[in-house]
């Protein structure tokens, strides 16, 4: 036990451990007293942040939805389109390392011990479509079988028959600036009007340099002579002769990516998606057999998709001057985490073979956790499962001690966010302090006012540095905001004119004084204030009263409440427009009787001195 009765388990468990606190603030948060939190407090301001971004180095979009996965340009083009200040990029950690990623394909016909399948994909006119793993031909360098594509094209324009090899959990879909991929192919029936293609579907970037937004693809053909060109604006294409023999493709995408779009970044590049097929035209018909693909990744996995995306990162500050961007990761291995933390480090993982399973157990993710708090990181429980036996663990693990939790869904899901609001209230009754966080979670870059009520998180901090930023989320400064429907929403709370979201008040007083504030709040909107029971008991549904108030009630500026303590309470704002559509929520101030064995983290202590009439 630590010599004040605390458990290391139970430090991290009821959020942000001492050492994690005075590690993230200015100053010593086990000792600082309300008046030098008060004076820091002076220059904050509002900070609004995108918290859970996946680009280039995470697998894509759904092919259904346009295919393609995000590039950093696209994110941090649809954070200044929607005036955030803030991006934390958190590409699954896993997929930046290739953990037990594939090193290629046999085409065997078989799921490759990789929850490998096949997709037939067309486009244009085709017919007579067919494909087979075959005994013979094969490639002269692997034993095995190999796959046959055959389709006729009988229209003038050109038809294509694709097979989409969709890999178990997209297995080789990470950044591609170190990959050269080689494959082995043979053109049985290729002319002018018959080709063998392979198809890198790659990242989706905004419009730029003349050129529409939208998927850059390269393809690689095996056709009646060499050529090389843009077929579109967003489609690079390389043609080889055919041999009328097996030979080898040996694709070198970042080299083409370059010579095709010099003004583009082609470092901030992802490999989505892998086909292989023909194409034909003029009723003329194209037949290809494709072996023993090989992709080779340089990277050191721990090293180099840190210092890669941070190189990237520092190229696109001059484009996307008004955008913050900060390295993060979204831990995958387990149950899903977001890390927030300074000096940025991967999670070593053990050596693997490949497609590695996640470990959903709850020691899994503790081990992680302890990892990252050892490191001076926030940890963020990323789109937790919201049914009775989760939220029963929640409550015995105490959050799995995490510091964060995600509490808005991606997809406006009111079900979701409204369960995940019932599980938060848990955690509150219970005397576990997160900080409710938004989901973001887009992995295409596209059009973030398209999803669906998605919310951003925003926080009161003095700069836009990672260790402001990480302060105010340890206090539970922050609050959530519709995109879209309050997209200049502020909340707050104080108390004796001091800011109060978050933090922990422990007194004798039997009630205490506080402002709410509710900023920019649309016409016919209405702001609830939720009060629950924090009696530290252990169960597993909330308690709440809720008072509401319209918007005219704010137009004063602060709104005073008073908070009864009773044997532990905590206050938190909800804002309805006037569809009574969620828009906006605020985290909780708790207010509990002194003594009792309560853990508060260091960041969220508040010096409390009641006035007389605030004394029971």
């Amino acid at each position: 036990m630590a010599a004040n009765g605390v458990s290391r388990r139970s430090v991290l468990g009821t959020g942000l451990g001492l050492g994690v606190a005075a590690a993230v603030s200015g100053m010593d948060l086990r000792n600082a007293t309300a008046a030098e939190a008060a004076e820091q407090s002076t220059a904050y301001r509002p900070v609004s942040m995108a918290m859970h971004v996946h680009a280039c180095f995470s697998e894509g979009g759904s092919w259904a939805d346009g295919g393609g996965g995000a590039s950093m340009m696209a994110q941090l083009d649809q954070a200044t389109t929607n005036n955030v200040d803030v991006i934390w990029w958190t590409d699954h950690d896993w997929r930046m390392e290739a953990y037990g990623y594939y090193d290629g394909i046999g085409f065997d016909g078989t799921d490759e011990d990789g929850g490998l399948q096949w997709f037939e994909q067309n486009q244009g006119t085709v017919t007579g479509t067919q494909h087979a793993f075959v005994d013979e031909p094969h490639s002269p360098d692997e034993p095995g079988k190999a796959m046959r594509v055959t389709a006729t094209g009988p229209a003038p324009d050109w038809g294509v028959s694709y097979l989409w090899g969709k890999p178990g959990n997209s297995f080789y879909s990470t950044n591609l600036s170190d990959t050269t991929l080689m494959i082995d192919v043979l053109g049985e029936r290729i002319g002018p009007d018959a080709e063998l293609v392979v198809q890198l579907e790659t990242s989706n970037r905004p419009a730029t340099a003349g050129r529409p937004a939208g998927l850059y693809v390269l393809e690689y053909r095996v056709g009646a002579k060499a050529a090389r060109g843009l077929e579109k604006p967003l489609t690079g294409v390389v043609t080889v002769a055919a041999t009328g023999g097996w030979q080898t493709l040996t694709i070198r995408p970042l080299e083409d990516i370059r010579a095709f779009w010099p003004d583009l970044l082609a470092e901030d590049t992802g490999l989505a998606r892998l086909r292989f097929g023909v194409r034909a035209r003029n009723n003329a018909t194209a037949q290809a057999v494709f072996d023993h693909l090989r992709i080779d990744r340089t990277r050191d996995p721990l090293r180099w998709p840190v210092r890669t995306q941070r190189e990237i990162m520092h190229s696109l500050t001059k484009q996307y001057p008004n955008v913050t961007q900060h390295m993060s990761t979204e831990v995958s291995m387990v149950r899903h985490l977001n890390v927030f933390m300074k000096d940025f480090e991967l999670y070593p993982y053990p050596p693997t073979g490949k497609a590695p399973t996640l470990d959903n157990s709850v020691e899994g993710i503790e081990k992680v956790v302890r990892w990252y708090h050892e490191r001076g990181a926030l940890v963020q429980y990323n789109h937790p499962p919201t049914n009775a036996a989760a939220v029963a663990e929640l409550v015995q693990t105490r959050a799995l001690g995490t510091d964060l939790m995600e509490v808005a869904n991606a997809g406006g899901d009111y079900d979701v966010i409204h369960s995940r609001l019932n599980m938060y209230d848990v955690a509150a009754r219970n005397a576990i302090f997160l900080t409710a966080t938004s989901q973001n979670d887009d992995h295409v870059g596209r059009n973030w006012l398209g999803m669906s009520h998605l919310f951003g998180t925003s926080v009161w901090a003095a700069s836009t540095e990672v260790r402001d930023l990480m302060a105010a989320l340890a206090s539970g400064q922050a609050w959530l905001y519709d995109l879209k429907l309050w997209p200049t929403g502020q909340l707050d709370l104080a108390v004796g004119g001091q800011r109060a979201m978050g933090r922990v008040i422990r007194t004798a007083a039997g009630s205490v004084p506080v402002d709410l504030t509710a900023e920019n709040l649309p016409a016919g909107s209405t702001v609830q204030i939720i009060v629950g029971v924090c009696d530290r008991t252990g169960q597993t549904s909330p308690s709440l009263e809720k008072h509401p108030y319209p918007a005219d009630a704010f137009t004063q500026g602060r709104l005073p409440f008073r908070l009864d303590r009773e044997n532990g309470r905590y206050l938190r704002v909800e804002v309805y427009n006037s569809a009574d559509v969620l828009i906006g929520l605020g985290n909780p101030l708790w207010v509990l009787p002194p003594g009792g064995g309560i853990h508060i983290p260091a960041a969220r202590g508040f010096a409390y001195r009641p006035h007389d009439r605030d004394r029971p």
